[in-house]
């Protein structure tokens, strides 16, 4: 009987003390905790002015303790991401970090979070991150400059008209009167060319002999 008792109280000790100071011996080294944090973080899907700060915020949570919170963020696909750290807010759970300037195209980030096991979570990540979009400039969308446009107006051929020329030249005592179909010509080109023929009456009306 008396040995009964002491098995009990044995166990009744083990229990209530010896075990939860070896869970927390356990929890103690990193081998012992397997859990990472929890992050929670809504991207930011309104675009945002260029050349203007802004804050990024994650409430991140671990069952033992937090070490640190690293935000991830370059200016361009082609860049290398910068990293700074996400400072935790005073009586909360979350972490804020500054961007000071954001310009055109944008961001994008990611963020880790380390417990102090040294378990990591990432909320994105490098090849796929998350994004920040500037809103568009009137120079980015280009400005539009009207044309003029200037219909062309219809400019009537020159007519060179080819009609006869009727010249009157008084002779002696009679009328000769010359008509002759003589085309208008400008100016002649090469030796080749030659001048159209000219046709014609003559009239000559004199004191019959």
């Amino acid at each position: 009987m008396k040995l009964l008792r002491v098995i009990l109280v044995s166990m009744l000790v083990f229990s209530l003390v010896l075990l939860p100071i070896a869970h927390a011996a356990e929890l103690a080294f990193p081998s012992g905790d397997l859990t990472a944090p929890v992050i929670k973080h809504t991207p930011i899907r309104k675009d945002v002015l260029p050349g203007q700060p802004v804050d990024i915020k994650a409430t991140v949570t671990d069952n033992v303790g937090v070490k640190e919170v690293i935000l991830f963020y370059r200016e361009s696909p082609s860049a290398d991401f910068k990293r700074l750290k996400m400072n935790r807010d005073l009586d909360s759970f979350i972490y804020t970090v500054n961007i000071p300037v954001v310009d055109s195209p944008g961001l994008e980030y990611y963020i880790r979070a380390t417990d102090l096991a040294g378990n990591t979570l990432l909320f994105g990540h490098a090849f796929s991150p998350l994004t920040i979009t500037v809103a568009p400039t009137a120079a980015d969308e280009g400005e539009t400059k009207a044309v003029a446009t200037m219909e062309p107006q219809a400019t009537p051929a020159a007519k060179e008209e080819k009609s006869g020329v009727s010249k009157w030249v008084w002779i002696g005592l009679g009328a000769v009167a010359v008509g002759a179909a003589l085309a208008a010509a400008g100016g002649r080109g090469g030796d080749d060319e030659k001048p159209p023929p000219t046709t014609g009456t003559i009239i000559i009306n004199g004191p019959a002999p």
